[in-house]
């Protein structure tokens, strides 16, 4: 009789330490922050009725970046990964998506195709672009280092490619902040890739 009244008070304890973790953590789930990369280039340009067909395509990015929780750096070899600050659709697909509203943008191409593509739909240059970093660091600034090639679709040759590596401050230590200075670098970058499309 004894072993029950005290096996009941043990479980009675321990439904008390628990349950405020359950609340916490059915709370802290539902305080989610969805973010999006956004073009932050301005009109330049007139379309040109000779501008090339433009494919953009593959976009890569590090593992380490490719989740839906947002991740900074706080030291060179430590990552932060940011509980509740999620990126509303993956990563990669963002960044193309955002490449070609910025790519619109400058009027460099009559029409953009998103790889992968057929003979069909006629393009003539294709972007390809590999990110090595992509994230805040520990000093705060926002970094970007990416290659990128400008390929001749038709046979392959490569006629520029370079890298790009430029880092941009947050306005302050907010996620939002640090996405709105990503997108500032990706629109950055956008602009020194066109210029080198015929």
């Amino acid at each position: 009789m004894m072993r029950q009244i005290i096996r009941m008070q043990m479980r009675k304890y321990l439904l008390l330490l628990v349950a405020p973790l359950l609340v916490a953590c059915a709370s802290q789930s539902g305080t989610d922050r969805y973010y999006l990369l956004s073009s932050m280039m301005q009109q330049t340009a007139d379309r040109s009725a000779q501008a090339p067909v433009v494919g953009v395509g593959p976009v890569t990015i590090p593992s380490h970046l490719d989740r839906s929780t947002i991740v900074t750096r706080s030291s060179a070899n430590r990552l932060e990964v940011n509980v509740g600050h999620r990126w509303a659709e993956p990563l990669d697909e963002n960044i193309n998506r955002v490449l070609m509203d910025n790519l619109d943008r400058t009027g460099r191409a009559s029409r953009l195709e998103t790889f992968p593509w057929t003979s069909r739909d006629g393009v003539v240059w294709q972007i390809v672009l590999d990110i090595d970093r992509f994230e805040r660091q520990a000093d705060g600034n926002v970094v970007l280092v990416a290659r990128w090639k400008l390929v001749h679709f038709e046979d392959g040759a490569i006629v520029q490619s370079a890298k790009y590596n430029k880092i941009s401050k947050p306005a302050d230590t907010t996620i939002e902040s640090t996405v709105v200075a990503m997108s500032t670098l990706l629109s950055d970058m956008t602009g020194e890739i066109a210029s080198h499309i015929p």
